[in-house]
């Protein structure tokens, strides 16, 4: 009879989790329904500033409505093809999207008027290394750590980028540079690891996994875990 009892809780409790998610998951969208229509009723009454089709196209984007989104921030930059905001929201709408190259233009074309928004170059990053254009991501994150140093996951995008091109030196001292940056980025130390497994330095190569696995939610976990049991049993040998 405890058994069944404690069944009872566990599934209480784990029905309150989900409801609470629910719950959580119900109000944002709601929040973002009632902005989509404030923002309708904003253009109506102003349909000749930009702003508003930018902030509809952005309560759009929170819904993840993409196509929405994407028409009202192309009426925005109609009204004011200088309108960096949406630009960059544009670029972020054909990145969702898959479309690479389109967003790419807009995160130049964002820079070209803004050169001083270290997003507008953490993302064209982002789409060249989506695209497989790793030298030109190399080059969009050099100017945005040039911009922002200390801009998080600056230098572990940066080594990502030399590690597609197999420049193990160049990658191994991006990462390093992330870490005395942000001690707590742990996908660097795993980044490092798969390096160092890659050069056959499995001390280093075991050193970085541990390191990474302290994170708790690490999510390729296991796989890591694996590599470190597999350079464990190699030492034992």
């Amino acid at each position: 009879m405890k058994k069944l009892d404690g069944e009872i809780v566990d599934w209480f409790i784990l029905f309150s989790i989900v409801l609470f998610l629910f719950l959580g998951t119900y109000q944002r969208n709601s929040l973002w329904n009632s902005e989509v229509e404030l923002w309708k009723d904003c253009v109506k009454k102003s349909p000749q500033k930009e702003r508003t089709y930018h902030n509809l196209g952005f309560a759009y984007y929170e819904l993840g409505q993409w196509e929405a989104a994407q028409k009202e921030f192309e009426k925005a930059l109609r009204l004011n093809p200088s309108y960096s905001l949406s630009m960059y929201n544009l670029g972020l709408v054909f990145y969702q999207k898959g479309l690479m190259a389109e967003a790419i233009e807009c995160y130049k074309k964002t820079i070209a008027v803004n050169p001083n928004q270290p997003d507008s170059f953490y993302n064209l990053g982002l789409a060249y290394y989506q695209k497989g254009n790793f030298t030109e991501a190399i080059e969009a994150y050099k100017e945005l750590i040039d911009l922002a140093p200390d801009y998080k996951n600056a230098f572990a995008s940066l080594g990502k980028a030399y590690k597609e091109l197999k420049q193990w030196g160049e990658a191994i001292t991006a990462f390093d540079q992330e870490l005395k940056t942000h001690a707590d980025n742990f996908f660097a130390y795993a980044e490092l690891g798969l390096i160092y497994q890659e050069l056959k330095d499995y001390p280093k190569a075991l050193v970085n996994f541990k390191k990474a696995l302290t994170y708790p939610r690490l999510p390729n976990a296991e796989e890591i875990q694996k590599m470190v049991s597999s350079i464990e049993t190699g030492q034992k040998r």
